[in-house]
């Protein structure tokens, strides 16, 4: 999902911000007070959306559509 709010969504608590400016670079959660630096909370959180889709058995092709894996 390429409107995924990756560098917007708390990693610790999951709280979304309804902006963050590309100049903002580090933020701190209003919600559980966690600092971010907003590069690497996207990739944590791109991460975590990665390791759900694969613990449900489905796969991701490089354009972003997901199929179902089928297992025998």
């Amino acid at each position: 999902d390429q409107w995924f709010p990756s560098s917007k969504r708390c990693s610790g608590c999951g709280h979304t911000l309804s902006s963050l400016p590309l100049t903002v670079r580090k933020w701190n959660c209003p919600e559980c007070g966690a600092n971010h630096d907003r590069d690497h909370n996207a990739a944590t959180n791109i991460k975590a959306a990665g390791l759900a889709v694969l613990a449900l058995g489905e796969s991701v092709s490089g354009m972003g559509s997901v199929s179902m894996s089928c297992s025998r």
